[in-house]
């Protein structure tokens, strides 16, 4: 239990700065340094304490895994032993990382892709710089481009993703989803995808029809 509440605490900088993305609470600026500062400090402690409890939890419920199947995960930033509490999860575990990992580009691109060209879009709208398109837009927009990306991924890799021969990969380091399991990952792609998506299109839609 405490390896699952200390986890979900330490996975709360992922909607902070998400929340610091969209909403811009202390300004364009401030907030996109701040969210880009705990994004990139994140992985300094979430990954150690991840790793530390990799042998003794399940990476895809977050539950005891002590004695469960180990498997090797190569990762952008190296390979970690992890672990699945049953044969069943680690199937699931290996059907998502083997739809993901067939789809590296396509999920870096639509992810890593947008925010790069979100971060400045939002500051040159706040000064007026991008003629009409205002920081609500760019935001919108990049609402768009990342749940059109988690959407797929949430809904259709458990049932559709196929194990990579040669052993698991994934495009991006688990240790995220590690803090409060894969499943409950999938489900936050599902649910805030959609409504993200719906909240773009609903924006954009209103911008084009103005």
């Amino acid at each position: 239990m405490a390896d699952r509440v200390f986890g979900a605490l330490l996975f709360l900088p992922v909607p902070a700065v998400l929340w610091l993305f969209t909403r811009t609470p202390i300004g364009a600026a401030g907030s996109l340094v701040l969210g880009v500062a705990l994004m990139v400090t994140h992985r300094l402690y979430a990954r150690p304490f991840a790793l530390r409890r990799a042998a003794r939890r399940c990476l895809w419920c977050g539950g005891g895994a002590s004695g469960g199947p180990g498997f090797d995960v190569a990762e952008p930033i190296g390979s970690g032993p992890w672990r699945a509490c049953t044969g069943g999860h680690r199937e699931r575990l290996d059907r998502v990382l083997g739809w993901a990992d067939r789809r590296t580009w396509l999920l870096r691109a639509g992810i890593l892709g947008t925010l790069a060209l979100y971060l400045p879009a939002m500051l040159f709208a706040g000064t007026g710089r991008l003629g009409p398109v205002t920081g609500a837009d760019a935001a919108a927009l990049f609402k768009l481009g990342v749940s059109l990306t988690v959407l797929p991924l949430g809904w259709l890799a458990p049932w559709r993703g196929v194990p990579r021969p040669g052993g698991a990969s994934s495009p991006f380091p688990v240790h995220v989803q590690a803090l409060i399991g894969t499943w409950a990952t999938l489900w936050l792609f599902r649910l805030v995808g959609l409504v993200w998506l719906v909240q773009a299109a609903w924006h954009l839609g209103a911008r084009i029809l103005r």
